[in-house]
């Protein structure tokens, strides 16, 4: 009866060790959820104003767009097993103490900027520890596998998380919703004291050297070793260049389509919101057959390419003479089988990628390159943003929606061709 429910356990989460990380995560990435629900309508409630929940959501990103490229280098100087189980600590103990000052009546707004700020910190250090490690935890031709879980798990946390939150919010105030997601938190470094984290292999030169020679060196070493790789450096230059298309696409174009131009209710587009975690658990169910019949790179500059023809078809539903002629109810399955498309081809892009990243940095330069590609997209993010709103004032949704489109199918095709990402995978499949 062991050996069974052993083999359920491998066939369902790998290993043992992967399996804590993965409900580790799961369990916090729940409490991000509930958290996050609950900060909004905190934020609100205090000022009731929209712009100091904006600049809330900007204070939250400041120690990500600061800090991203040098935690990093913590990932791979540093015990990546203390990093992870204290920052979840932390978390933990920041969440339950705004719990404690809310039941207190002291609970005000630059408590929550500065409890907000510390726990983005933790996140920060948390990120590129985290992708480090799951090579060293999984066999190479189970990685696809291993990025598909952690798919799984965000796309549900998306999808569970707000829901939670909501009920929770409803039935026990504020006060529950900070216990609760401390006390997830606290439960996620539980579990993870119980993984068995690979060992790092450092060079000996970084050993010896003192505290400040060895954190700017392996800076420097790991931005030299991107910059030296022609492949990855190409690589990564899609990716951001990609996230700085579609961040302002999802979170500005979008909601201002719905919002101010079909005059959706917030129920009505909170249902429409769902479609894309939807759409990435199809993805995740999806992609460990497909990579076992078709290229890694061909699925990374397909699900590119199919991403910028629906938004370009999206771009044409757009057109006042198309959207006036149909229905309301007709405009909520375009839009639903939007999400849900941009979803399912998002999973055929980022495990590829995730994938092609881990198998082909050395372990002791992972976590730089990890935490160098945060920080590059975290960067950019913030001005796309800022830039697309002044954009939806001047231009009209279609034509934003179409350019972005046809921009995102261009970067499909020239990664497809690329001769540089080319002879990154062969040399991925030589090694």
């Amino acid at each position: 009866m062991t050996t069974e429910k052993q083999t359920l356990g491998q066939r369902l989460f790998i290993n043992r060790d992967f399996g804590l990380l993965f409900w580790g995560r799961l369990v916090s990435q729940v409490g991000d959820g509930i958290h996050y629900l609950a900060l909004t309508w905190l934020v609100l409630d205090l000022t009731g104003s929209g712009t100091a929940l904006g600049t809330m959501l900007f204070a939250s990103s400041i120690p990500m767009v600061l800090l991203a490229p040098f935690s990093g280098v913590l990932a791979d100087v540093w015990d990546r097993k203390t990093i992870v189980v204290s920052m979840d600590i932390v978390r933990g103990l920041i969440i339950l103490s705004l719990a404690l000052i809310f039941k207190a009546g002291a609970l005000n707004l630059p408590i929550l900027y500065a409890a907000t700020i510390l726990s983005s910190l933790c996140g920060v250090l948390f990120g590129p520890a985290i992708s480090a490690t799951v090579p060293g935890l999984v066999k190479k031709e189970e990685l696809v596998k291993a990025n598909s879980l952690n798919s799984l798990s965000r796309a549900a946390t998306q999808i569970v998380g707000p829901v939670a939150g909501a009920f929770l919010l409803g039935t026990t105030g504020y006060y529950g919703v900070f216990l609760i997601n401390g006390t997830a938190f606290l439960l996620s470094a539980f579990s993870e004291m119980f993984i068995r984290f690979p060992k790092v292999v450092r060079d000996e030169k970084h050993i010896q050297s003192s505290a400040g020679q060895q954190f700017f060196g392996s800076f420097k070493e790991g931005f030299a070793f991107v910059w030296q790789n022609l492949g990855l450096r190409t690589i990564i230059f899609f990716a951001v260049a990609l996230n700085f298309l579609f961040s302002p696409l999802l979170g500005v174009v979008f909601p201002y389509f719905g919002k101010e131009i079909l005059l959706l209710e917030a129920q009505q587009y909170g249902t429409l919101q769902a479609m894309l975690p939807v759409g990435l658990l199809i993805g995740t169910a999806l992609i460990g057959y497909l990579t076992k019949r078709y290229r890694k790179e061909s699925l990374l500059s397909f699900g590119i390419m199919m991403q910028g023809g629906i938004v370009v078809l999206l771009g044409a539903f757009a057109m006042p003479s198309v959207y006036g002629n149909f229905g309301l109810p007709t405009m909520l399955t375009v839009m639903s089988s939007v999400l849900l498309g941009i979803g399912v081809f998002n999973v055929l892009v980022n495990v590829p990628f995730q994938v092609t990243l881990q198998e082909t940095v050395p372990d002791h330069y992972r976590g730089r390159v990890f935490g160098l590609l945060d920080s590059m997209v975290q960067m950019l993010v913030p001005v796309s943003m800022a830039f697309s709103g002044v954009l939806v004032d001047y231009f009209s949704v279609t034509s934003l929606f179409a350019f972005a489109g046809i921009i995102t199918i261009c970067l499909g095709f020239a990664m497809a061709m690329s001769r540089n990402i080319k002879l990154l995978y062969v040399k991925e499949e030589a090694a």
